[in-house]
């Protein structure tokens, strides 16, 4: 695909990887050649500190359509949009093309990445061809068990689940970019030679190789302290996970050398291994249930004088009812409130004074609130709405 090509239509590069894969530095190397990065992009963090380069009204729009198809980005479970009202849909694809436009304006060629969208690559696509932008993709590959590092550091999982959000993301994102003109990056190569990267990425972005003080700066910007993970060493996961998480990696790495029919098979072969069995996504996410519950009896056990005490509640809140109360405990005591993830999640919660038990069942679950990441309130309220109306009764 020549310059002129590319130029015709107005290009959109989806930036497409696991979350902790260097998919910020390989958008923040598009940029370099010649596509725009987001007018809004979300500012660096800790985790983070060189920028993210990913637009916050895009990722607010793409964490809304996760939400009313009652999933996330850390939700392992395959995807069905299909089961979304025609007009929620709609409206969902509409709020996406605004902050595409918040985002970019009438840039000719942008940089759009965000990691949900591996989730629902042909949403993307199509909701940006409706306005004449054609969609160009490029996969980051990252090791599975660093990005299970990096994860686990940040968020608490279980090796066993980020490496089962690595694959969902992973085989998502690929499978759905097979019909467009795509390149496959690895996130150790881009770092090890970022010319030899970007020659495979100019055929997208119809731009030209950075020369001088430009290319001094990619030096200094793509230089080895990106690696917060080692990308060897133990998985921690056991068969027969481990298994088909090595030859999904496998495939990939051969499909960044060569993106064709035997490669692609390939890969289909490990993803049927996966498919085919069912059962391994549930064990997974009843052990990582296992795992946030353990883990913070544990903490609330070693170390019961390190608690930070609890603010006293606002005077215009009342006193818990005996029934609450005898809802708080129960609560507490099945472990599968996830406090902390609760807080950090929701603001108003943190900043009440209220336990956040009591806070979730006075304030947040009205709100749609989750009391964990795999729990949707709204979803469970809504079964148990139908099922009083069909007869039967919420108990």
């Amino acid at each position: 695909m020549g310059q002129s090509e590319t130029r015709q239509a107005r290009i959109a590069i989806l930036v497409l990887g696991m979350h902790r894969s260097g998919t910020s530095a390989l958008a923040r190397l598009i940029g370099y050649l010649g596509a725009a990065l987001p007018g809004d992009a979300i500012e660096a963090h800790a985790d983070n500190a060189r920028g993210y380069w990913e637009s916050a009204a895009i990722v607010k729009a793409d964490d809304q359509l996760l939400r009313v198809a009652r999933s996330s980005w850390f939700d392992p479970r395959p995807l069905d949009l299909s089961r979304l009202e025609p007009s929620a849909l709609r409206s969902r694809k509409d709020r996406i093309w605004e902050a595409v436009g918040q985002a970019f304006g009438e840039a000719p060629i942008m940089t759009i990445k965000d990691p949900r969208q591996c989730r629902f690559v042909p949403t993307i696509v199509e909701t940006l061809a409706e306005h004449g932008v054609a969609s160009r993709a490029v996969v980051m590959l990252r090791s599975p068990q660093a990005v299970a590092r990096s994860i686990a550091s940040r968020d608490g999982t279980t090796a066993a689940f980020a490496q089962l959000l690595w694959l969902r993301h992973m085989i998502d994102a690929e499978r759905a970019t097979r019909g467009l003109a795509r390149t496959v990056i690895a996130f150790e190569a881009m770092l090890a030679d970022w010319r030899r990267e970007a020659e495979k990425l100019l055929p997208l972005t119809g731009g030209v190789m950075p020369e001088g003080a430009t290319a001094t700066e990619v030096d200094a910007f793509l230089d080895p302290s990106l690696r917060h993970h080692r990308e060897d060493g133990p998985s921690g996961i056991g068969e027969p996970l481990a298994g088909i998480v090595g030859a999904v990696q496998d495939g990939l790495w051969a499909l960044a050398e060569r993106d064709d029919v035997e490669a692609r098979s390939v890969l289909d072969a490990a993803y049927e291994r996966f498919e085919a069995l069912p059962w391994l996504a549930d064990d997974i996410i009843h052990d990582e249930l296992r795992h946030r519950r353990t883990g913070e009896a544990e903490a609330t056990s070693a170390a019961p004088d390190l608690q930070p005490a609890a603010a006293p509640p606002p005077q215009s809140m009342p006193a818990p009812t005996p029934a609450q109360a005898d809802a708080v405990a129960l609560i507490r005591d099945s472990g599968l409130f996830d406090s902390d993830w609760y807080m950090a999640s929701y603001p108003d919660a943190a900043s009440s004074g209220l336990d956040p038990i009591e806070h979730y069942l006075t304030i947040g679950a009205v709100k749609g609130y989750n009391p964990n990441p795999l729990f949707d309130t709204g979803f469970y309220a809504r079964q148990m709405a139908r099922r009083i109306a069909a007869g039967g009764t919420a108990a």
